[in-house]
Order: C-alpha cells, then structure tokens, then sequence
C-alpha cells in the first residue's frame, strides 16, 4: 500500500468528483456493529449553484477513497438532509447521508406465512422485498415456526425481531450489503495491523491480551474480555465493522473484531481509521 498519495472520489447523483484532479472535500464515516444504521457527514467545496440546487433527500451518494493504486468503497447511501452556506470565498455544502435510506425507513409489509415455515425462508423472502444485495447469510438459529408466522408493520423492525431477537444472530448493513451471521464471528478476516502496515501509535497506552483458559473462566475475566480498547491506522478502506483483525504492536498482540469506529479524511488534514476492538 503507497500510505501517502491520498485518493478518493465522492459521487454525487450523476456527478462524479476526484480529489486526485484538486477537488476538495471532507469525510466522516462512523460504523458499527449493529442493526442499526449510522449517519455520515461530508463537506463538500465549491460544487456548482445548479448542482447545489439538485442535491435532495434520497440523491445517491458514493465515497471511494484509500491510495493511489488501492482505492476502495467506504460508503454507499442516500442524502438525508443537505445545506449549503457561502464561507469568505468558498461554497460550503454540508451533506448528511445513510445506508439504504427509503429501504430501511420506508418499507412495510404485511404477510402471512404457513405452518412449519422456516426462519431461514421467511428471512429470504423478506430480503428479496428489501432490495439489498446479500452477503453471508448464517442464521445462528433457524427456527421453525410450527404456527406459522404473521409479518405486519415495518420491514426493518420485523427483520430485525427474527435474526436478531429470535434467532440469535448479526443484522448488519454495510455499504448496501446485508450481512447475518453469528455476533460471535467476524464478517471478512485476515487483516493484520502493524506499524508497517500501518497502525498509527496509540500514546504509549498499555495494554494487556487476555486469553481464554477453560470453560470455569470466573465472571470477572469474562467481564475484562467485554473491554474493548481504541486504536487508529491510516485510512484503510477494507475495514468496516464486524471484521476480525490482528494488531501486533509493542504494547499489543492479538485478534481482535471491530465493534465500532470511523474513516475520516480531507485533502490536508485527517486520514486514518479510528477503530475500537474487543477480544474476538
């Protein structure tokens, strides 16, 4: 990875805008590993009077960004709300935007589904109305309704009651990719983050990797592998929450899965991936 040529481009509706050709723009996506979905915010510069005016709710919007020779998509969405004020010389457009805006706040059903049906089939029928594209789909459960089940009110609320309330298992949204699986497993592994590859320095913060022992572990060491711990390295776009990923440092040593954080960049200023871990 070449860490200092910076490189994004930010899709706008139709507009495609590359920071490689000296158009500015700034960044800030949070993630984390639940069902529920996260606001971004980007500033946008000096976009046209007529492309200000053209930006509405639900206008699709796409961040790119990582290096040059490794760039990435960070976000896939809609705009939520924008603005837009003039700052000395400068247009300032200010845009908040989610994953999968109308899908996830829109939708409703109302279905019927028959004796003995499965979690696993009414979970894919669901999904086949959401309109995302599927990733791993890993009920930890797949229960089996001997009733059958009734699907009324909105769609983000009913899938969330059986893979998450009744089966026991991740809903995750990522980058309009849904994603069910255990909780207990990461989404992608094998990422390692060394200060070559790089982990940024975490201030001479000391900490201790815990290992499991055996099943009589007393409630206090379960409750210290709850603990999770903060570290950032430069923006790296294939990060995103639920990953599995190993930290070697000398003050770190482990595998770790990502319960939250967020990619932040501007031309000149932030560029680097916040992330807080726990003991996968």
């Amino acid at each position: 990875m070449r860490f200092f040529i910076r490189s994004a481009t930010i899709q706008i509706g139709a507009n495609q805008y590359s920071m490689d050709n000296g158009f500015y723009f700034e960044f800030e996506i949070p993630f984390k590993d639940s069902e529920e979905l996260q606001t971004v915010t980007f500033k946008v510069y000096n976009l046209s009077e007529g492309t200000r005016n053209n930006i509405q709710r639900g206008t699709p919007i796409i961040l790119n960004a990582g290096y040059e020779g490794d760039i990435g998509t960070i976000f896939v969405g809609a705009v939520n709300a924008v603005s837009s004020e003039k700052s000395g010389t400068d247009w300032i457009t200010e845009i908040s935007a989610t994953t999968a805006l109308e899908e996830w706040l829109g939708k409703t059903i109302n279905k019927t589904y028959l004796p003995d049906t499965t979690a696993k089939n009414i979970v894919l029928d669901l999904l086949t109305i959401f309109g995302l594209e599927i990733g791993r789909f890993e009920l930890v459960e797949d229960i089996t309704y001997p009733r059958g089940r009734v699907c009324q009110g909105k769609l983000k609320d009913i899938l969330k009651q059986i893979v998450v309330n009744e089966c026991g298992s991740r809903l995750l949204i990522r980058n309009n990719q849904i994603n069910i699986n255990n909780p207990e497993e990461g989404i992608n592994m094998g990422y390692l983050l060394t200060p070559e590859t790089g982990l940024l320095a975490s201030g001479g913060e000391k900490d201790n990797t815990l290992i499991a022992t055996d099943e009589q572990e007393t409630k206090e060491k379960k409750n210290e592998k709850a603990k999770t711990i903060k570290r950032k390295c430069l923006l790296n776009h294939r990060i995103g929450p639920g990953d599995i990923v190993q930290v070697q440092s000398h003050s770190l040593n482990g595998t770790y899965m990502v319960v939250s954080g967020s990619h932040k960049g501007s031309p000149t200023g932030d560029w680097y991936t916040e992330m807080e871990l726990k003991i996968s």
